[in-house]
């Protein structure tokens, strides 16, 4: 391998999704902007295949010229809106990173196959991952692991998902820190903090504005929250 083969990096965020990847996976990443994960993993040796999606034709043609300029010969790319044009052999896990919860929940939601075989979502939403965790529960989606990583001064979290056709109770604690309640790290630590920081906003903004009854809405999510972070310190 050459030296720009061994030097190329992905941050944080992606090499998070990364170490979710099942070793001789057939891998789709939705929404793969310059190609860098799926680049990353067949580098590595890591995938037996890839599938690089996007719904626009600007990045696919940044990934194309990335899969050529690294030399990997085992992903193509596929101009699609979510999973509508990938095929189902060619997705075993599906990473679907930088979007909106409830955009990652309609993708899901507009795949039937998705619930076919063994397959395994590795998702990282920007916004609303708690909309996304109670879609996953309802949906009989089992989140297996998660974690929290900072990239770029901002902090994520990554849900790996299996469906197994249980429909879940998600509480409120559950809801806004699904497993990350049981992680014992500062990027943890972090990621907590930020959700009840913005939910104090949300709960000062709606007071302010009169809407008292949405605030104690979240006034009660919040309450489930820090009685489930004590129960753990």
């Amino acid at each position: 391998m050459n030296s720009e083969k061994r030097d190329f990096s992905i941050d944080e965020r992606l090499s998070l999704c990364a170490s979710f990847v099942r070793p001789g996976a057939r891998l789709a990443d939705i929404g793969t902007d310059h190609g860098y994960l799926p680049i990353r993993l067949s580098l590595d040796g890591k995938i037996e295949s890839a599938v690089a999606a996007d719904v626009r034709v600007k990045p696919l043609k940044s990934a194309e010229s990335n899969i050529q300029k690294y030399g990997v010969t085992n992903i193509k790319t596929v101009l699609s809106d979510g999973l509508q044009n990938i095929s189902p052999e060619d997705a075993y896990d599906i990473v679907i990173a930088g979007m909106g919860g409830e955009l990652i929940a309609a993708i899901i939601e507009n795949t039937p196959w998705i619930c076919e075989g063994n397959r395994r979502l590795i998702l990282q939403p920007m916004t609303r991952a708690d909309s996304l965790r109670s879609f996953l529960y309802a949906k009989g989606f089992n989140i297996i692991a998660e974690k929290a990583c900072i990239s770029s001064k901002k902090v994520y979290s990554v849900i790996v998902s299996e469906y197994d056709g249980i429909i879940r109770e998600c509480s409120p604690a559950f809801k806004y820190l699904g497993l990350l309640i049981d992680e014992v790290d500062s990027e943890r630590d972090i990621y907590i903090a930020s959700v009840v920081r913005k939910l104090e906003k949300k709960i000062n903004g709606l007071r302010a504005s009169g809407n008292i009854a949405e605030a104690e809405i979240y006034e009660a999510d919040l309450k489930a929250i820090n009685e489930v972070l004590n129960e753990h310190s």
